[in-house]
């Protein structure tokens, strides 16, 4: 039966905490009913984990999917080094499910604890392990997706950058057959650096040895609001014996590492952002971040910074977009474009995404305002709307009264009265 009594508010946002409002939630457990919804709603928002900081599962007037409860391991293959999945399953989960085995899923994002397989798909996922493995494109052999037609199809590899990275534009993840390796043995080492030159050159170094699999970087001031001093510091991770701490001292650096944001956030720097720069444009920019007093870290093996701030400082924003700019860098590294960055695309960029998107979801359902306005738009998002296609849906399915959160043909709801 359908869970009752959630609270819609939590569907209104996502990790950005950027506002909306979600009509509906609809808890699918098969293809064949995400096809059923996405055919008979005016307009969708998918959910994964709820992890996005750029507002990507934040709905606008609309129906969301929440895939939660699509997390079943459907097909493992030890001889090939594969394994299918369900779209709703979490990182951390897999790689528990895994570790039995000796074996992982070796994309690492930094919300690893509630990121899904889906959504990792969906933006194309880095993580600090990125000078290694790559993204998560790297490591997918094939996906079953339902598209804006509801057309549910299965997608080969010279295909998958229709979906991969498109942030659920162009269709809903349902499965995903992923490559694996082996369970690596990890430790690190710290280092203590007192110059941003320092720091480039550390960085350009150990990304020239095999065995380095990220490169981790804390600024002075975030050094010290954790608890280390007050330098710069670098995170190696090898995956060998190499560093100094291992064991539960190379754990216990890892999750130093992931309190970053944390205690960031608690001091007030609660909006991070992810530009990409060069490694030899570094220094410039920390140079820039410093003087604006804006604290940062990041995965600095793949030029990947956070500089975080404050709620209100769009001002300061929009100075340091421009400067990445200037520096020929990347406005997003990994987080996405979602509703946040939406005005610093390049129009080379919009087109090519506008054409993928005419391509898979002519009717512009599926995230609708997510990455890229759509010009001549023939789906109104509004409750009006919502309303006509729900009944629509729900006359499709036999007439079931799911008001209450009844089942729909094994999918749950809940329904905002």
């Amino acid at each position: 039966m359908a869970e009752k009594n959630i609270e819609l508010i939590a569907y209104s946002t996502d990790a950005s905490m950027i506002p909306g409002n979600a009509f509906s939630v609809i808890f699918p457990k098969s293809s064949q009913e995400i096809s059923q919804i996405v055919r008979n709603s005016a307009g969708i928002t998918i959910r994964g984990g709820g992890s996005g900081l750029v507002g990507g599962a934040v709905p606008q007037n609309c129906v969301v999917i929440d895939l939660s409860k699509m997390n079943r391991v459907l097909e493992f293959d030890r001889k090939k080094v594969t394994i299918e999945v369900e779209a709703g399953i979490l990182l951390d989960e897999l790689n528990d499910y895994l570790a039995r085995y000796s074996l992982e899923f070796p994309v690492q994002p930094s919300s690893h604890a509630i990121a899904t397989i889906g959504g990792m798909i969906a933006t194309n996922a880095v993580g600090s392990r990125a000078i290694k493995y790559g993204r998560t494109s790297n490591w997918l052999e094939s996906l079953e997706v339902v598209n804006g037609k509801g057309e549910i199809l299965k997608i080969g590899k010279a295909d998958l950058s229709d979906f991969c990275g498109m942030e659920g534009i162009t269709g809903v993840m349902v499965k995903a057959k992923l490559k694996l390796v082996n369970k690596k043995k990890r430790t690190a080492n710290l280092l203590e650096l007192t110059s941003l030159q320092e720091v480039s050159d550390s960085v350009t170094r150990f990304k020239l040895e095999k065995n380095v699999s990220a490169i981790e970087f804390i600024d002075k001031f975030t050094s010290g609001l954790i608890g280390m001093s007050d330098k710069y510091h670098l995170i190696i991770e090898f995956e060998s014996d190499e560093g100094k701490l291992a064991g539960r001292e190379y754990e216990k650096i890892m999750e130093l590492r992931d309190s970053i944001y944390p205690s960031l956030a608690s001091a007030g720097y609660s909006r991070i952002e992810d530009p990409k720069v060069m490694i030899n444009r570094f220094p410039e920019f920390a140079e820039f971040l410093e003087h604006e007093k804006i604290p940062y870290f990041g995965h600095l093996g793949v030029g990947i910074i956070h500089p975080c701030f404050r709620q209100d400082d769009k001002e300061k924003i929009s100075e340091m977009i421009k400067f990445v700019k200037k520096l020929h860098g990347q406005v997003s590294g990994e987080h996405g474009i979602g509703l946040a960055k939406k005005e610093f695309l390049e129009p080379s960029d919009i087109k090519l995404i506008e054409r993928i998107k005419k391509r898979n979801d002519p009717l512009n359902k599926l995230n609708c305002g997510k990455v890229i306005d759509v010009k001549n738009e023939v789906i109104v998002n509004s409750k009006e709307n919502n309303e006509n296609a729900e009944k629509k849906l729900n006359e499709s399915a036999g007439g079931i009264n799911n008001v209450d959160g009844t089942e729909l043909n094994n999918g749950e709801e809940v329904k905002d009265e």
